[in-house]
């Protein structure tokens, strides 16, 4: 009976499924038209719930020439895998790459398992007693080799650019500053969907890049630079911006120095 229903019917009790994945899985294989169904559900939201590999192996093989190319310098080795089904990229409403709270990280777990050319990496990786394909923390000794960490940040960089240019829905985006350039910033002027950002921004020009954002972007409602640790002299481009802007709902600026000169600014600017 339950096939008779409207689409918008099923849709609806599917979505209360949304955050059990083993559940939804098993429900792909009901007919096409759950199928069809099903996938967006599942890939709305992959980076908030899901930090393995298989993830990152699947946005990787949608990336187009341009993003391949940032990788190019870095010996990255990309996947060559048969093209997906589904554009599943397109599907994404929230992103979130700033993983450095995490307990895992799927980006350094594909990159060392899968990705990098470095022999002294894969040795290390094919003689660790521990070694499997999925989140077994392997990486863990790479955490601050400043290459790995630029390779790790440059796929980051190419996925999110990927991310901007296929999903057509997304509204959440959650980066930290080295994933984000000027091919980046390009995707983010042109974007018409994303309503709420969080950056880690460290830079006087990062801060100016984000505060031509938040000028030309309409629909951004939501903002959070906490954690950026910047004085006023960082954070003045971006208090000139907040003057103009009609839009922004929410401003996190939590562990940041603005000191006096600077909270008067942003009070007037938010007056």
């Amino acid at each position: 009976m339950i096939t008779l229903l409207p689409d918008e019917c099923l849709l609806e009790i599917l979505n209360n499924f949304r955050t059990n994945y083993r559940t939804l899985f098993s429900c792909l294989l009901v007919s096409r038209h759950w199928c069809k169904i099903i996938v967006p559900i599942l890939w709305r939201e992959p980076t908030k719930y899901v930090d393995d590999l298989r993830l990152i192996r699947i946005y990787l093989s949608e990336l187009n020439t341009e993003e391949q190319a940032l990788l190019l310098p870095y010996k990255i080795i990309l996947p060559n895998y048969q093209k997906p089904l589904f554009e599943y990229s397109s599907f994404a409403t929230y992103v979130d790459f700033y993983l450095a709270c995490r307990n895992t990280n799927g980006v350094k777990n594909w990159l060392f398992k899968e990705g990098n050319e470095d022999y002294s990496v894969l040795y290390f990786c094919k003689s660790h007693d521990n070694y499997n394909y999925f989140d077994d923390y392997s990486y863990r000794d790479y955490n601050f080799n400043i290459d790995f960490i630029e390779q790790v940040n440059v796929i980051k960089c190419s996925l999110v650019s990927m991310l901007l240019r296929t999903s057509k829905k997304l509204k959440h985006l959650n980066i930290d500053e080295p994933v984000y350039n000027n091919i980046l910033f390009e995707r983010f002027l042109k974007n018409t969907t994303i309503i709420s950002l969080k950056f880690n921004i460290k830079t006087f020009e990062a801060t100016k890049l984000l505060s031509e954002i938040l000028y030309k972007n309409i629909l951004l409602t939501s903002l959070d630079i906490s954690n950026s640790r910047l004085g006023f002299k960082e954070l003045d481009p971006l208090i000139k911006t907040l003057y103009k802007n009609t839009t922004i709902i929410s401003l996190n600026l939590n562990y940041n120095s603005l000191c006096s000169e600077g909270g008067r600014a942003l009070a007037e600017a938010l007056g």
